[in-house]
């Protein structure tokens, strides 16, 4: 498989969950994604939005940015 930003972001997801210590299914709830959708999303196959990393990094309590594709940063 490809590495795409929708991966990226699925697996920065992944590992904020994971440093976390929530689960997976919490964080889905807590961010008003639908658990499928969440799984989807986390798997790869679909992407997620910009409102959901926002509601993600909220729930987790760090910066959107954690979240984001690398080809979204800023180059110095």
């Amino acid at each position: 498989m490809d590495y795409t930003p929708t991966r990226e972001a699925a697996d920065k997801v992944a590992a904020a969950i994971l440093r976390s210590g929530r689960s997976k299914a919490s964080v889905a709830q807590a961010a008003g994604i639908p658990h499928t959708t969440f799984t989807r999303k986390i798997n790869g196959d679909t992407e997620f939005t910009f409102g959901e990393l926002l509601r993600i990094a909220e729930v987790l309590e760090i910066a959107p940015s954690n979240l984001t594709p690398s080809a979204f940063m800023a180059v110095a």
